[in-house]
């Protein structure tokens, strides 16, 4: 690579990318509220601690492949199927389900059961109107007809009289 640049133009640029630098560094320690001693100070420690890291990695060239060997028959398995084996206690977990789906039908019986009893008074309850009104109704046709002329057979010639007035017939006879 050859130097084709004067020494003068070398120093110009520099002066002139410091003083950009410096103008960067101020608005960044009024940004966050630091002094600018601050912020060259923490640059200057990451900076060289990132040219350190850059440097191990370069001097690894290209990344090689590493046998790791174990005893921990569990750790080889969860990484030759990438998972870890779960430790579930299968008894608390059967009965926990069991638990919850006998709750679940139990609850399931009782609102069957608590529906039929609903339904079953509802039809109780019912009837009961039902049949009372059919009484009163039923009740009072046969006091009007106890209690009215009519006729019973026109070709027989057989009538109807309030009862009141057979009685009085029969006790006048």
């Amino acid at each position: 690579m050859s130097d084709k640049h004067s020494s003068e133009f070398k120093i110009k640029v520099a002066k002139e990318a410091a003083s950009e630098s410096q103008k960067v560094i101020q608005s960044i320690a009024s940004k966050y509220e630091v002094t600018e001693e601050e912020v060259l100070r923490w640059a200057s420690k990451y900076s060289d601690q990132d040219t350190e890291l850059a440097s191990t990695y370069s001097d690894q060239g290209s990344v090689e492949d590493v046998d790791i060997s174990t005893e921990d028959d569990e750790l080889v398995s969860g990484i030759s199927q990438g998972v870890m084996s779960d430790n579930l206690n299968y008894n608390k977990l059967i009965f926990w389900s069991t638990v919850g789906t006998s709750l679940v039908i139990i609850f399931v019986i009782a609102m069957v059961f608590f529906s039929q009893f609903s339904l079953f008074e509802a039809q109780k309850e019912a009837s009961l109107r039902v049949t009372y009104s059919d009484f009163t109704d039923l009740r009072a046709e046969q006091e009007q007809e106890l209690n009215s002329f009519g006729v019973v057979d026109l070709e027989e010639g057989i009538y109807r009289i309030p009862i009141d007035s057979a009685i009085s017939k029969i006790a006048i006879d």
